[in-house]
């Protein structure tokens, strides 16, 4: 079909009467090493980050979703608060993550972060050490 991929999805009644048919275009996935390097066409400013804001475990095949511009905002500002700020703050978070480019860390990664680094802000108020 013309060399794209279509997917059917069919609605049925319950004796198998069928309602409507919806064709659906399935759009290729973006290689992995253009996905690494952030060179998607489809990358965004805002929302999740990365193509779709997913990347591929290669282990599970499980999708997940990219760290956002506002988690990453949050990070930086956290470090600022203790007095790390412009390149460092960045390798600080590179290395936190153990990552050579902070567009491979996940939402899920990012957000256990933040909950540590506030943590240690919270922990160090209460003991008077901030």
């Amino acid at each position: 079909m013309d060399g794209k991929n279509y997917k059917v999805l069919e609605f049925r009644t319950d004796s198998g009467e069928l309602l409507f048919r919806l064709k659906m275009t399935v759009k290729n996935e973006v290689s992995s090493d253009s996905q690494k390097e952030g060179k998607t066409s489809n990358q965004r400013n805002g929302g999740n980050g990365g193509a779709n804001g997913e990347k591929k475990d290669n282990k599970s095949g499980e999708n997940y979703q990219l760290m956002t511009d506002a988690q990453k905002r949050y990070l930086f500002r956290l470090l600022a608060g203790q007095g790390i700020e412009g390149d460092a703050a960045h390798d600080e978070l590179k290395n936190a993550f153990s990552v050579d480019n902070l567009k491979k860390v996940t939402k899920m990664e990012a957000s256990r972060e933040i909950e540590k680094r506030l943590g240690m802000e919270r922990g160090g108020a209460s003991n008077g050490q901030i």
